[in-house]
């Protein structure tokens, strides 16, 4: 059996407990190329809650998105992933949006 790795659907669930973060969508609707967010990869491991990391994006089409994977897993079932690994994902799967880094 192949070990598939997704990404979460961080909306569905936020949904199914209530949850609407209007913040984070304002930032997901703020997004440009360059820009980094951090989703959760999660793998068919019962026991594994998945592991958030960081993707700088590549391309926008509404609410479709290309990036690269910017920091390499720690759990060995997403070892298939590299940092400069192709992500395909919608806004729904954004779990976050990091703060940005003033410019020195």
């Amino acid at each position: 059996m192949r070990n598939l790795i997704v990404v979460e659907d961080i909306e569905e669930m936020r949904r199914r407990q209530g949850i609407e973060d209007i913040e984070l969508q304002e930032e997901i609707r703020g997004l440009k190329l360059g820009d980094f967010v951090k989703l959760t990869f999660l793998t068919r491991v019962a026991s594994y809650a998945g592991e958030t990391l960081p993707v700088r994006i590549t391309r926008i089409q509404g609410s479709l998105f290309s990036g690269e994977l910017a920091a390499r897993p720690t759990f060995n079932g997403l070892s298939k992933l590299r940092v400069g690994s192709p992500v395909r994902f919608t806004s729904a799967h954004i779990h976050s949006v990091p703060k940005r880094q003033a410019k020195t």
